[in-house]
């Protein structure tokens, strides 16, 4: 008879922990060996109890999460990490591949893709949720592999930060030792790569993928 696979959660919503908890502990072969509100204590708990799998929220207080995922491995190798999240911009998508994550299941889908994407990842598979898959559809010329970010250079995404926080051309050069034109050179490369065509186009986007604050 095959052992339950052990799983830590880590999200910072109570009602949604506690909601996850059940469903884990009600589904066939998972079982929830601690549940916790931060990635702090989910490195703890995985140093004590070597879990299958280790859920983590993104967005919770104290340690990146995505640097969490990483410390995960390292503190317990044959350890999974799966991300939830309520977002599945390109960014989290990237950094969650980065990061060696083999999973990542978005708020929004039903409740049983984070069960499945246990399970996959438990039997050394991926996977993403229906939401997540989607998105890396789209992403273009990519195949799935990265992202829109990951075709920008470092200047290019300088670039847009300062676009989204409304600076004129004229403003982001000194700011970057550039001259405009080469500025003008960099914006044109990102609306060429990001396949949006105007400035407010840019900074929506820049927003969406969590590189400002809206």
């Amino acid at each position: 008879m095959q052992s339950n696979q052990s799983v830590i959660i880590a999200d910072d919503h109570s009602l949604i922990r506690s909601a996850l908890v059940a469903l884990l502990n009600d589904s066939a072969g998972l079982s929830v060996v601690a549940d916790v509100e931060n990635a702090d204590q989910a490195l703890r708990e995985t140093a004590r109890n070597r879990p299958d799998v280790v859920v983590l929220d993104i967005d919770m207080p104290g340690i990146d999460a995505f640097q969490a995922a990483t410390e995960v491995r390292q503190i317990s190798p044959k350890t999974e990490v799966i991300f939830l999240s309520g977002s599945c911009n390109d960014h989290f998508i990237e950094s969650a591949k980065a990061s060696g994550a083999r999973g990542y299941v978005y708020k929004g889908d039903d409740p049983e893709e984070l069960v499945a994407a246990i399970r996959a990842v438990g039997k050394g598979g991926s996977f993403y949720s229906t939401s997540v898959s989607e998105r890396i559809a789209t992403m273009p010329g990519q195949k799935g592999d990265g992202s829109r970010l990951s075709l920008l250079s470092s200047r290019e995404l300088e670039t847009l930060r300062y676009i989204a926080k409304g600076l004129s051309k004229k403003e982001i050069a000194p700011l970057m030792h550039i001259s405009v034109k080469t500025v003008d050179k960099h914006v044109t490369q990102l609306m060429t790569k990001l396949e949006i065509h105007d400035r407010v186009g840019l900074s929506r986007y820049a927003i969406r993928e969590g590189l400002i604050e809206p």
